[in-house]
C-alpha cells in the first residue's frame, strides 16, 4: 500500500471510493424525498481536497439526516460518542460494519496498517478498513437507524441492550438482503457485495490500477424474489494480501 499511495492510479482510487460514498448517501436522501446537493469530487486535487469535500458532504447530509428523524430526538449533528440516542445508534452500528470489513480483510490475509484516507492514530488502528467501511455504510447502518427511529411509535430516552440488540439484528438483516449484480447477473447477498467490493479494491492496489467499483442497484430488484443458487467465487479470485 505504501508504494500505491505514490502513484497517480491511488488518487483516482480515493476518488471513485468516496465517490461512491456520496452516491450512497445521495441514494438515501432521495429514498425519503430530500433534496441532494452535487458534489464533483473528480475537481479534487490532492488527498486533502478529498477530505474537505468529505466534510463539506458530511455537514450537508447530517442535516438533512436530522430533518428525518422524530421531533425529541435530540439529534443535532453527527458526533462520535455524543449521548444522544441517534449517535449512539450510529456509534453501534459502525462499529459492527466495521467489524465485518476487518474480518473481510483478516480472511484475505490483507494488512490493514495503510489507507488510502485514513491513518493510524494507535498501534489498534486498522486506516484500511475505515476507509473501505465509508462505501456501506449508508445502504447499512445510516439506512437503518432512519428506519428504526422512525417505526419508534414512541420516544425512548435510553439505549437499553435489548433495543441494542434488537438493532445489530435489523444491520445483519439487511446484510443479508439480496442485490441483483449486472456484473454477474446474479443476485447476492449485501455482504456478498461487500466482499467483492473489498476484493476489487485489493486488486486494484496489488496491480497498481484505479479501482473500479461494483454498481449496486437503487434498490431490492424483482429477479432477487426468486434467487438462483448463489455462484462461488472461483478458485483464481484469491487476491494476495496488500504490501
Amino acid at each position: 500500500m505504501s508504494d500505491y499511495k505514490q502513484t497517480v492510479e491511488s488518487l483516482q482510487s480515493a476518488r471513485r471510493l468516496v465517490g461512491l460514498k456520496i452516491e450512497r448517501k445521495n441514494m438515501l436522501l432521495k429514498r425519503y424525498k430530500r433534496k441532494v446537493q452535487e458534489f464533483d469530487v473528480a475537481r479534487t486535487k490532492n488527498i486533502q481536497d478529498i477530505l474537505l469535500l468529505e466534510a463539506r458532504v458530511a455537514k450537508y447530509f447530517w442535516h438533512e439526516f436530522r430533518a428525518l428523524l422524530p421531533s425529541g430526538s435530540g439529534f443535532l449533528t453527527r458526533t462520535p460518542y455524543a449521548q444522544d440516542i441517534t449517535n449512539r445508534l450510529l456509534d453501534v452500528g459502525y462499529h459492527h460494519l466495521t467489524n465485518t470489513v476487518k474480518k473481510l480483510l483478516e480472511e484475505q490475509d490483507v494488512s490493514m496498517a495503510l489507507g488510502l484516507l485514513h491513518v493510524a492514530r494507535n498501534a489498534d488502528s486498522a486506516p484500511l478498513a475505515y476507509d473501505l467501511v465509508e462505501m456501506f455504510r449508508a445502504d447499512i447502518v445510516d439506512a437503518e437507524v432512519l428506519r428504526f427511529l422512525r417505526l419508534k411509535k414512541r420516544e425512548f430516552k435510553t439505549l437499553e441492550q435489548n433495543t441494542i440488540a434488537h438493532f445489530l439484528h435489523e444491520v445483519n438483516e439487511r446484510l443479508e438482503k439480496k442485490y441483483y449484480l449486472r456484473d454477474f447477473k446474479l443476485c447476492h447477498t449485501y455482504r456478498y457485495y461487500m466482499e467483492l467490493q473489498i476484493l476489487k479494491f485489493i486488486k486494484a492496489v496489488n496491480h497498481s490500477e484505479i479501482f473500479s467499483p461494483l454498481h449496486l442497484p437503487t434498490r431490492h430488484d424483482t429477479r432477487c424474489r426468486l434467487t438462483p443458487p448463489t455462484v462461488v467465487l472461483p478458485s483464481n479470485a484469491g487476491v494476495p494480501h496488500i504490501g
